[in-house]
C-alpha cells in the first residue's frame, strides 16, 4: 500500500488541485494522498483567504485521505526552507513513498540537473551569483541567472537560454526544483513525481476556463462575491465557502494592516527580526505608520528585495520571529512534532502506522504538544499558536466572529 505525499497551500482549493490529486494517484499507483499544508499564513507572507481548519475540511472532501500543518515558522519562510521543512516532515513520518508537485515544467531529467547544481553548487556558480547580489540583484533571481548561465556553457540542455530563464522564473518550478534539492540533500527514498500544470500558471488572473490559478480565484472574490467561484471550484469546495461566506472568509493581505500598525507603533523594527535586515528595517522606520499592509510592502519594495521577501519581513516583524530562534529550529533537525489537521476515516489504519513509525511525535490534539515534546519543540509549536491567534484576531476584527482556537479545535474527521 504505498501513499504520495503532496505539499499545498489551498488559497482556496481549485479544479487545477483536484487534477493534480487525480494525476498523483494516477501516475504512482498510490492508494492515499496525504498533504502538508501551511497554516493560516503562506509562503508569500500574508494570510490564507480561509482559516486552515476550513481548508482541511476542504481538501479532504475533494479526495485527500489526511492533512499535516507544516509549521509556521516554515510555512513563511523562504521556497528554499518550506519545500526542505515539508520534506524533513515526510521523512519523519517514513511512511510517504512519493512526493508529487504541480510545474510548469514536468522534465524530470532538467528539473534534477538544475537542483544538483543548487545543493553541489559549482564555484562559476557560486562566484556569479556573489557578483549579481552585490550589484543590488536579489538572491533568487541571481541564482536562476547564474544557473541559466552555467547550463547553457556546459551545454548540459537542449534548451535555449530563454527557455531556461522562463523555466527558472516560474514559481512553481523553483518550489519543484526546491523539493528535489531537499530530497537530495536529506537522502530521502521519496521519489519525486511533477505534474504538468494545464491552462494556467501560477501568478495568470485570467478566469476563461474552468481551471484558473488561485490568484486568478483571489481576484474574482475581490471584485465580486463567492458566486463568482462556482465554475473554478469543485461543488464540495463551493459549498463550504459558502457557508463561510462574510462569517470566516474571505481574508486578505491587508486585514493584517492593524496589526502591522500596532506593532511598528508598539516595538521597533530590529534587524534580528527573520527576513528583516538594517537596510529593510531603517527603511520601515520612514514609513508612515498608518499605510496598510500592501501600501507598506509596495513603498519598500526595490531592486535588492522581492515582494514576498518584504512581505514575509512584515509578518514576521508581527509575529515577533527571532533570527535565533529559527536558526535553533534548523540546528536542531528542523521538525520536533507533526500536528494532523484533518484525515478521512478510511484512512485511520495509515495514519496509526505512520505514528507508531514517525521519527517525532504526531499531535492529534494541540495539548499534547506539553507532554510530547523537548523545549524546542515548544518553542516552534509557540509560533503557530501565536499566528492562530492573530488570524483569529483579523476575523473577530472583520466579521466580528470568534472561530474556534486551536486548543478547542478537534482534528477533522470525514
Amino acid at each position: 500500500m504505498s501513499t504520495v505525499g503532496i505539499v499545498c497551500e489551498y488559497n482556496p482549493f481549485h479544479k487545477g488541485h483536484e487534477y493534480q490529486i487525480q494525476q498523483a494517484k494516477l501516475l504512482t499507483g498510490a492508494e492515499h494522498v496525504i498533504c502538508f499544508m501551511s497554516g493560516n499564513f503562506l509562503q508569500r507572507g500574508v494570510p490564507a483567504i480561509a482559516d486552515k481548519h476550513t481548508r482541511t475540511e476542504i481538501a479532504l472532501r475533494c479526495g485527500v485521505d489526511a492533512v499535516f500543518e507544516i509549521p509556521f515558522v516554515y510555512a513563511s519562510s523562504s521556497a528554499r526552507d518550506y519545500a526542505h521543512a515539508a520534506v524533513c516532515m515526510m521523512n519523519a513520518l517514513d511512511g510517504i513513498d512519493y512526493i508529487s508537485f504541480g510545474a510548469e515544467c514536468d522534465d524530470m531529467d532538467l528539473l534534477q540537473k538544475i537542483a544538483e547544481l543548487t545543493v553541489n553548487e559549482p564555484p562559476q556558480v557560486s562566484e556569479f551569483i556573489k557578483k549579481s547580489v552585490s550589484s543590488g540583484i536579489s538572491y533568487g533571481s541571481a541564482r536562476a541567472a547564474a544557473i541559466s548561465e552555467y547550463l547553457q556553457n556546459q551545454n548540459l540542455t537542449g534548451y535555449t537560454s530563454a527557455d531556461l530563464d522562463r523555466i527558472l522564473a516560474s514559481p512553481n518550478n523553483i518550489l519543484a526544483i526546491e523539493y528535489i534539492a531537499a530530497l537530495i540533500q536529506t537522502d530521502s527514498r521519496i521519489k519525486p513525481v511533477p505534474i504538468r500544470r494545464i491552462l494556467s500558471e501560477y501568478n495568470s488572473t485570467a478566469t476563461d476556463n474552468d481551471i484558473c490559478s488561485a490568484s486568478a480565484i483571489r481576484e474574482l472574490l475581490r471584485s465580486g462575491d463567492v458566486e463568482s467561484l462556482r465554475r473554478h471550484i469543485p461543488d464540495s469546495c463551493y459549498n463550504i465557502l459558502q457557508n463561510a461566506y462574510r462569517k470566516s472568509f474571505p481574508m486578505f493581505d491587508d486585514d493584517l494592516s492593524h496589526l502591522l500598525s500596532a506593532r511598528r507603533i508598539l516595538a521597533p523594527c530590529t534587524d534580528d527580526i527573520v527576513d528583516m535586515d538594517r537596510d529593510l528595517c531603517n527603511r520601515l522606520s520612514r514609513l508612515d505608520t498608518n499605510l496598510s499592509f500592501t501600501e507598506t510592502a509596495t513603498a519598500l519594495k526595490c531592486r535588492n528585495y522581492t515582494l514576498t521577501h518584504i512581505q514575509r519581513g512584515l509578518l514576521h516583524t508581527i509575529t515577533d520571529l527571532r533570527c535565533d530562534d529559527y536558526s535553533h529550529f534548523k540546528e536542531n533537525g528542523w521538525i520536533a512534532y507533526i500536528k494532523l489537521l484533518g484525515l478521512k476515516k478510511d484512512a485511520g489504519a495509515v495514519i496509526k502506522s505512520m505514528k507508531k513509525a514517525s521519527q517525532v511525535p504526531i499531535i492529534t490534539r494541540s495539548a499534547e504538544i506539553y507532554k510530547s515534546t523537548d523545549s524546542t519543540g515548544l518553542s516552534m509549536f509557540s509560533y503557530d499558536i501565536k499566528a492562530a491567534d492573530i488570524y483569529r484576531n483579523m476575523v473577530y476584527n472583520k466579521y466580528k466572529i470568534s472561530i474556534k482556537t486551536d486548543f478547542e479545535q478537534p482534528v477533522i474527521v470525514i
